[in-house]
């Protein structure tokens, strides 16, 4: 009985233990970093406030739920970056970095990645392209598993889909790092 006991006790202080390495571990990896780390707070070279139309096209971003599928960061890690397919004409996209996204709240960085990122997708295409994928994706990304959005390009003659299309431009545009030969806003 006495053994019992002894290890039962012994469980709670190994249990206790190993909880207050995961808090101070948890608080010195999050907490901290977010205190003192003023980097965080500067806002990127570029960084502009958005207008009116991109502020409404933001919020047809939201609503309409792209940033369920679509990423807008390029993250650091080689493999999972993306690189090449968010880059352009062979120049690779930097990875994001916090001061690119000061302005935005809320943060839309995204998780899950079924569709590509968007975080250098600005001046990419211009209208005409972004008009054809968002009434049938697959007629420029064959197998492509994005819905058609037709309602934004037709309703209130294509207002919804002129901001949104202004919001999009904006992705990425905060850092020069592409070559010539990209599209107007």
């Amino acid at each position: 009985m006495n053994l019992l006991k002894k290890t039962d006790h012994n469980a709670m202080y190994l249990f206790a233990g190993v909880l207050g390495m995961f808090l101070i571990g948890g608080v010195m990896t999050t907490i901290v970093p977010a205190l003192t780390e003023k980097s965080w707070r500067q806002e990127t070279k570029g960084t502009r406030p958005y207008t009116a139309a991109q502020k409404r096209g933001k919020a047809i971003y939201k609503r309409e739920g792209c940033w369920y599928c679509h990423t807008q960061q390029v993250r650091t890690l080689e493999a999972d970056r993306a690189t090449t397919r968010s880059g352009w004409r062979g120049v690779k996209a930097p990875i994001s970095t916090p001061g690119e996204y000061v302005r935005d709240k809320p943060h839309m960085l995204g998780t899950r990645r079924i569709g590509p990122d968007l975080a250098r997708v600005g001046g990419k295409y211009d209208r005409s392209w972004h008009r054809t994928h968002f009434m049938n994706p697959r007629h420029l990304v064959p197998g492509s598993v994005m819905p058609p959005f037709p309602w934004l390009v037709k309703r209130d003659g294509g207002k919804e889909f002129e901001d949104l299309v202004e919001y999009i431009q904006t992705l990425g545009r905060t850092i020069n790092w592409r070559p010539d030969n990209d599209y107007e806003r």
